[in-house]
């Protein structure tokens, strides 16, 4: 489901998409609070970065929480709402943020199957793509979590497993290689980077 923009403006044919919460901001277990929003270190400056580049920038984010109680929507659209303009007042950019609001596999019964929007199920990717008209294969994703990186390679982007938030090692992680690591959205960033040099040097 798509957060912002209400009505989205295909700009570059390509993006990178971005997990939140591990990310881009603090993990702190379901951040909901605008008071609470701390971004990890590095983060704002991986911004910058990708603002500088031909593509759009996307969040897609597994908000479980909602599902479970521990926040609503109008919370998560206040939250994102903060996010985007402390990383606009930074001078980098947000496009879109996309979220699931349903349980994840690891809050269901084994018998129940999560919705194809919930990581790392790539869902949000095919939503967005068709929204932005992307070609996936084109695409960046960024994510703290191997559901993340599942999600990425699973349509074909170039995926980067960073080392902030649960690095990898969260609970039921999955059997899967990123593309590339670095340590934080930052490295992350001159990453992604690197591929548009190479392109322009060909």
């Amino acid at each position: 489901m798509r957060d912002w923009p209400p009505k989205p403006n295909a700009h570059y044919r390509r993006a990178v998409f971005l997990d939140r919460d591990g990310t881009i901001n603090v993990d702190s277990h379901f951040p909901h609070q605008v008071q609470l929003l701390e971004f990890i270190p590095k983060a704002i400056d991986g911004l910058r970065v990708l603002a500088t580049l031909p593509l759009d920038i996307i969040v897609v984010s597994n908000q479980a929480g909602i599902a479970l109680g521990i926040f609503t929507r109008e919370q998560m659209f206040q939250f994102n709402a903060q996010l985007r303009s402390r990383v606009e007042h930074a001078e980098g950019r947000i496009d879109a943020f996309y979220f699931c609001p349903h349980l994840e596999a690891k809050q269901l019964p084994p018998t129940v199957s999560p919705c194809p929007c919930s990581k790392p199920s790539p869902g949000m990717l095919l939503e967005a793509a068709k929204d932005f008209e992307l070609d996936l294969s084109k695409c960046f994703l960024i994510g703290d979590k191997t559901s993340d990186i599942a999600a990425g390679e699973s349509v074909r982007c170039v995926t980067t497993l960073v080392k902030t938030g649960k690095a990898g090692r969260e609970v039921g992680a999955l059997p899967i290689e990123p593309k590339h690591f670095a340590e934080n959205l930052s490295q992350a960033a001159l990453i992604v980077q690197s591929y548009f040099e190479h392109e322009s040097s060909n």
